[in-house]
């Protein structure tokens, strides 16, 4: 929009639309792109239902560059999307590790349901009901060169597809069939390696894997980054009726406009270090991009 004279649109291979820029808009843009009108969740009130997952006083280790938390004060509640904003590399990774099991605190205390944990790894993370889209669905989220039936059993393979020590082939290739269908998952087959779908369509069956498990906590990083419009609003979707079914959403992003259409409460990260929570609405985009550099944030925090 910003340097083109005029907007060729392809769509599922072939050319759809061809307009001026000047005679166009995004909104027109995006319906073309996707074939029909484009419509973001809406994030009607609710009242937050039961702590699902709190985080008293929490520090972790740093590695290399990136920052570890630092006694990070966090409560996910049922019903609710909590966002989290933040440049990125000041302290998400870590936060993502210790949600997703991949890290215990150095100090303070998780707690899932009011149980506090003092043996933590990822599977212990899914045995308590947290579903898991990590940042990178390239790297961590899937395996490239696996088809789309191993990779959409991979976290679950062990406890609903495993008959006496051997894998239920025919039992997993229909729980991928089933996802493909469902989420809208576009590919020729489960039998596809899935590094030849697209990353919506990665993103998708990602999706479906985590959101099948009726995950009681979602750990959602970067969920729609690289997303095409038709995409980022599905998944938007997706974890928006999650929220409705009284699971807790933390929605890591380093967008704005996402953070602050999704979110029922907001944190800002900086270096490890976590703001007091605010609502949606209450705080100007330009005051939390100075909290998001750092600008008055460890003031504001430590005095929390």
């Amino acid at each position: 929009m910003a340097i083109s004279h005029r907007v060729l649109v392809l769509r599922h291979g072939r050319l759809v639309a061809e307009r001026a820029t000047a005679d166009t808009s995004r909104e027109e843009l995006a319906a073309l792109m996707v074939g029909g009108a484009v419509s973001a969740p809406k994030i009607a009130p609710m009242p937050p239902g039961p702590a699902l997952m709190r985080l008293s006083g929490v520090s972790s280790k740093g590695e290399g560059h990136a920052p570890g938390l630092q006694s990070v004060t966090l409560t996910l509640h049922g019903g609710q999307i909590t966002g989290l904003a933040g440049v990125s590399g000041n302290g998400q990774g870590a936060l993502s590790d210790l949600i997703s099991g991949l890290a215990m605190p150095s100090a303070g205390q998780l707690e899932i349901a009011g149980d506090a944990i003092t043996d933590w790894s990822p599977r212990r993370a899914l045995a308590r009901g947290i579903g898991r889209i990590p940042e990178d669905r390239h790297h961590t989220g899937t395996i490239a060169d696996f088809d789309l039936t191993e990779n959409a059993v991979l976290e679950t393979y062990a406890s609903d597809f495993a008959r006496h020590g051997w894998l239920d082939w025919a039992a997993a290739r229909a729980h991928a069939k089933a996802l493909i269908q469902t989420y809208d998952v576009r590919c020729p087959g489960p039998d596809t390696a899935i590094r030849l779908l697209s990353g919506g369509n990665m993103q998708k069956l990602i999706l479906g894997r985590v959101l099948e498990t009726r995950p009681r906590i979602i750990l959602a990083n970067q969920p729609v980054r690289g997303l095409d419009i038709g995409a980022l609003n599905y998944v938007h979707t997706r974890l928006a009726e999650a929220r409705e079914q009284g699971a807790a959403v933390l929605l890591i992003s380093e967008d704005l406009d996402e953070i602050m259409t999704l979110s029922d409460v907001i944190h800002v990260i900086s270096q490890g270090r976590l703001s007091p929570a605010f609502a949606r609405g209450t705080m100007a985009p330009e005051a939390l991009g100075r909290w998001m550099a750092g600008d008055g944030f460890p003031e504001v925090a430590h005095a929390s």
